[in-house]
């Protein structure tokens, strides 16, 4: 559509994890919905989650605000009850400036659960037909985040919604410009003149955000 960014959804993030990683569909899907499910279901107790060498998730401290639907300009919307935080390797791939420093290492370090190839392979079920093994599930895990650097890189969202609706299921990645701003060093009081950055947003899908709620 004009003026918008274009979308890779659910299916072709699988069908591209597949293809990078040399994987079948059925197990790209595993690894991406193992990573999911955890996600969600830690942040349903109140911990967050870590994606080695991608991201962390956290609940959101901001209140709920009421705004409207830019879609349809009459249905209230809430701001996102999750906050994702860009771990330094996944910002260095983009080319972002991370922002946060050792704030933002800290958060991918310490985070409450952290999601990795043998923590996929153990909630898949290695020990069933459909179980993926360990290096199968770093070669799947590597290739969502390749693909997700190149789909971000190009200026494109990345939906992990679900029923064929972006804004259903986990929810949406995208990269947005945070224009200069000027600040004050808490310390000193002194005003700071900040740069303008790309960063890396993440919206929740209707599904998560009803679990986190």
């Amino acid at each position: 559509m004009t003026g918008q960014a274009a979308a890779m959804n659910k299916a072709e993030l699988i069908e591209a994890m597949a293809s990078e990683s040399g994987l079948s569909a059925s197990d790209a899907k595993r690894a991406l919905e193992g990573f999911t499910v955890a996600t969600t279901n830690a942040l349903q107790k109140g911990d967050s989650a870590v994606l080695v060498g991608f991201g962390s998730f956290s609940i959101s401290k901001r209140s709920a605000r009421t705004g409207r639907n830019p879609r349809s300009r009459n249905g209230p919307v809430d701001g996102s009850p999750v906050t994702f935080d860009v771990c330094p390797e996944f910002a260095a791939a983009l080319d972002l400036n991370p922002g946060k420093g050792d704030a933002a290492s800290a958060k991918c370090r310490d985070a409450d659960v952290v999601i990795d190839a043998a923590y996929i392979a153990s909630e898949t079920g290695p020990d069933s037909r459909e179980g993926l093994s360990v290096a199968d599930a770093e070669r799947a895990l590597t290739a969502f985040v390749s693909v997700a650097t190149k789909a971000l890189k190009k200026g494109d969202r990345l939906s992990l919604g679900g029923g064929g609706n972006d804004d259903n299921g986990f929810g949406t990645f995208s990269i947005s410009k945070r224009s200069a701003r000027t600040g004050r060093n808490p310390q000193t009081g002194k005003e700071i003149q900040s740069t303008g950055k790309n960063v890396v947003k993440f919206k929740a899908g209707a599904e998560l955000s009803k679990a986190v709620n």
